[in-house]
């Protein structure tokens, strides 16, 4: 392939980014148009970026050792209340994961639309990609799936860990060992589905949306420049990384000054309300990775076939 030996930057992209950042928003400035891409991008990211909530401290520790009893003879009794309880509560999750994957994978395919082309519209993109972002779907729901079940034996594996040295049945220095090994298993294993996710958002999509194809089928184009382009594209991810902190170091930096007004930048956390409001910095970061793919040749290239 072409780009092996072609020189593949990642800093060349930023100003072009920018500079496409600015014509699409600024070059003119259009209200309407803003709004719209900002409803493109807030459901591109539906489920990315999601704060999470805290947790409150414990109770006291009186009768402590009654309640796992208890809790264990509450268990025994209702057991098949706990257990169709538990079956609804996992269908309504999974509902509501699959119809915000369904969005988001719409959203994915918008937002990209309305950036190649510099324009804003919503019904457009979301007739003419429905095959493609349900192939998205399918495949995110997929990756989802994988991820919980590569997990979920850590995770057991990781209670029985802090269990057996809790009874003090372990030595301290054999439990510390085997819980760093899992651990680093399950870290690995987070980089692994982090990664096929990166990949699949900042390659495949584009692939996808450049040639009217399958998700498999772009990743069928995908991995040969994947393996003969390793290292350019593990440089990419890490700078992306880089870039994303910066994004965040602005963003805090909004928030900080907001709240020396009234904390005005509480306005921020409103749903799609802070996605229009910080709409150049989503689309400069989105930009970014269609700026740095063109690079491996025109068949790569979103704004060439927007035209």
């Amino acid at each position: 392939m072409d780009a092996i030996n072609k020189t593949i930057s990642v800093i060349e992209p930023v100003n072009e980014a920018i500079e496409r950042t600015k014509t699409i928003l600024f070059r003119p400035f259009n209200l309407e148009k803003w709004f719209i891409i900002g409803f493109c991008a807030w459901l591109a990211g539906l489920l990315e970026g999601s704060g999470g909530g805290g947790y409150g401290g414990g109770g006291g520790n009186h009768d402590g050792g009654q309640i796992p009893a208890q809790a264990i003879e509450f268990c025994r009794i209702h057991i098949v209340f706990i257990i169709f309880a538990a079956i609804a509560v996992v269908t309504i999750f999974a509902a509501i994961l699959l119809v915000l994957l369904w969005l988001s994978s719409r959203g994915k395919f918008m937002f990209l639309d309305c950036l190649a082309k510099n324009k804003g519209y919503i019904i457009e993109p979301w007739k003419i990609f429905k095959k493609q972002a349900n192939g998205l779907l399918g495949f995110r729901a997929l990756l989802i799936a994988a991820a919980i079940i590569c997990m979920m034996p850590l995770g057991i594996l990781t209670v029985w860990l802090i269990a057996l040295f809790k009874s003090g049945d372990a030595g301290v220095i054999i439990a510390a060992v085997m819980f760093f090994v899992v651990i680093l298993v399950g870290f690995i294993a987070a980089s692994f589905f982090g990664t096929v996710q990166a990949l699949t958002f900042d390659f495949i999509v584009p692939i996808m949306y450049r040639q009217r194809s399958g998700v498999f089928a772009a990743w069928g184009k995908f991995l040969p420049m994947l393996w003969q382009n390793f290292w350019k594209i593990m440089l990419y991810l890490l700078f992306k990384v880089v870039i994303l902190l910066c994004i965040g170091a602005i963003v805090a930096a909004i928030i900080f000054i907001g709240c020396c007004f009234c904390c005005i930048s509480a306005i921020l956390l409103i749903p799609y309300i802070g996605t229009v409001i910080l709409l150049p910095l989503s689309s400069f970061y989105r930009l970014y990775s269609l700026c740095y793919l063109r690079q491996f040749g025109s068949e790569y290239d979103v704004f060439s076939a927007a035209l």
